[in-house]
């Protein structure tokens, strides 16, 4: 009789830690205050309710450069949706190169400048750049991604916010 209630306590623990390591997985958005560009503050507990695209970035780096034109774009479609893109610059950016670069690219959504890296430490400790972290409506972090931003994928994943 033993031999047969092994295998299925072995099982049910099984499932239950993978319950408990999927359901662990969600990590809540840090509370940060992003210190805009314009002099304004957003801060993350007032984004709740919204899907946000925090995109880390650098004014040294091509491809993040390339993104800003895709990042306008969705920022723009979306934002009746409950869509929006904060981009982040990189601790070693200095601020008025990131206006300059600002002005000059026409950012239509909001850009923070992070000259100490608490953003950066704050969800995770970002080192590269293009970096990508998307949050829910919920305000849990659903992806962190480096690389250039991959927009038919970035829409698929917020059709799912909906459900």
């Amino acid at each position: 009789m033993n031999k047969q209630i092994v295998p299925s306590v072995v099982a049910v623990l099984i499932v239950v830690a993978g319950i408990w390591l999927l359901s662990s997985s969600t990590k809540p958005m840090p509370q940060v205050i992003f210190n805009l560009v314009d002099g304004r503050t957003l801060n993350s507990s007032d984004l709740r309710g919204k899907s946000v695209l925090i995109n880390f970035w650098s004014i040294t780096c091509e491809a993040c450069l390339e993104d800003i034109p895709v990042l306008n774009r969705l920022h723009e479609s979306l934002a009746d949706q409950g869509f929006m893109v904060i981009g982040v610059t990189a601790p070693h950016d200095a601020p008025p190169a990131v206006i300059s670069a600002v002005e000059r690219y026409e950012t239509s959504y909001p850009v923070a400048l992070d000259v100490h890296g608490e953003l950066s430490k704050a969800f995770g400790g970002i080192k590269v750049t293009p970096t990508n972290v998307l949050i829910d409506p919920q305000g849990n972090i659903n992806s962190a991604e480096r690389g250039t931003l991959d927009e038919p994928r970035l829409r698929a994943t917020l059709l799912t916010f909906r459900g």
